[in-house]
């Protein structure tokens, strides 16, 4: 009986999330939204905050995988190909393994150092960069995954979701021969009849079958692009440098300066190697760029952020807090935070 309960309460789950892809969005956004509420409240909130910032992900890819699961429109809504026919179950279950851990890192980095101290917290820490290598290694070698990006399953595009939903629910209509236009006998325009006007929310100028050629393009579904023999070792030193980096901190210490100008010699020497990016698919071209931009962290990495950066930022942002109104509002929050953010390994030194 329990087990027939359970069931019949996932497949209602399942069917509440399916009908209602909107108020679903909206939920996790609140939820994300309590995370940043609870920080600062009480003792140890930062651990609850990062609690739930770590649930509402979960939870964001357990509602994606229902909608991918039960939509018709599959291959057309992921933006990676993580879900064509084509990929092997295994390469989704390291994908998987991946994306997961890339959510609860953080969590499992804070909940280790206060159950066991800085040991505890750096075994932690490793456990999970070797587990993460290792996989991202099988993905690019064994199963010719290329450039991988961070987390390897992005989050569905709810918009573009109920989109696919409405216009599938369309040619069903369409298919049932009822009309979507009616012509106007004196004037000749051509409007969109009553009866297939579409949720508010989805509301345009345009009329049925219009523009569907660029959205199309837009949510086109991309295989990844073979690596050549340099690109392969460009993405292995990125896959590797994270326990590299480690294996510094280890040898050299915490406030040294070689782990530092090891792991970023080691991101400019793997994104050199990459090359040209105007031959990759859009969103390789765009994991290009978020490692570019990820560059401008070791800003906020020891031991520079301690000797050059920190004061540097910090009167920056007290200066916008003073004399831009309404930005103390974002800025005293973010300025109290900062010295506990800059402490979290994996908030700064997560590929």
């Amino acid at each position: 009986m329990a087990a027939q309960y359970a069931r019949n309460l996932i497949e209602e789950y399942k069917q509440a999330v399916v009908n209602n892809p909107q108020l679903v969005t909206q939920l996790e956004s609140g939820f994300r939204v309590a995370s940043y509420l609870v920080a600062g409240r009480f003792n140890d909130s930062q651990v609850l905050s990062e609690l739930f910032y770590t649930a509402s992900n979960l939870i964001v890819m357990l509602n994606d995988a229902i909608l991918r699961k039960s939509s018709t429109l599959v291959p057309k809504l992921v933006q990676h190909f993580v879900f064509t026919l084509g990929v092997d179950v295994n390469q989704k279950r390291l994908m998987q393994v991946i994306t997961v851990l890339e959510y609860v890192e953080v969590f499992v980095e804070m909940t280790a150092q206060r159950l066991w101290g800085q040991t505890g917290r750096w075994v932690a820490i490793t456990a999970i960069q070797v587990v993460k290598a290792a996989a991202r290694y099988l993905l690019l070698t064994y199963f010719k995954a290329g450039i991988q990006p961070v987390p390897p399953i992005t989050p569905l595009n709810r918009r573009l979701f109920c989109q696919d939903l409405q216009q599938q629910q369309e040619e069903q209509q369409r298919k049932e021969q009822v009309p979507f236009t009616v012509t106007l006998k004196r004037s000749g325009k051509t409007m969109r009849t009553l009866a297939m006007t579409p949720q508010l929310s989805h509301r345009d100028w345009r009329l049925p079958g219009l523009g569907k050629q660029e959205t199309a393009k837009s949510r086109e579904n991309f295989s990844p692009t073979p690596l050549n023999q340099q690109r392969t070792l460009g993405e292995t030193i990125h896959i590797f440098k994270p326990l590299v980096h480690l294996s510094s901190l280890y040898m050299f210490g915490l406030s040294s300066w070689k782990p530092w100008l090891l792991s970023g010699g080691l991101d400019v020497t793997s994104l050199c190697l990459m090359g040209d990016p105007k031959d990759l698919n859009p969103n390789e071209q765009g994991e290009m760029r978020r490692r570019c931009l990820m560059l401008l962290l070791y800003l906020l990495r020891s031991p520079f952020y301690d000797r050059y950066s920190q004061a540097r930022i910090i009167m920056l942002l007290k200066l916008m807090a003073d004399n831009i109104p309404g930005v103390s509002l974002l800025m005293r929050p973010l300025l109290d935070y900062l010295p506990q953010w800059q402490k979290v390994y994996f908030y700064i030194w997560s590929t």
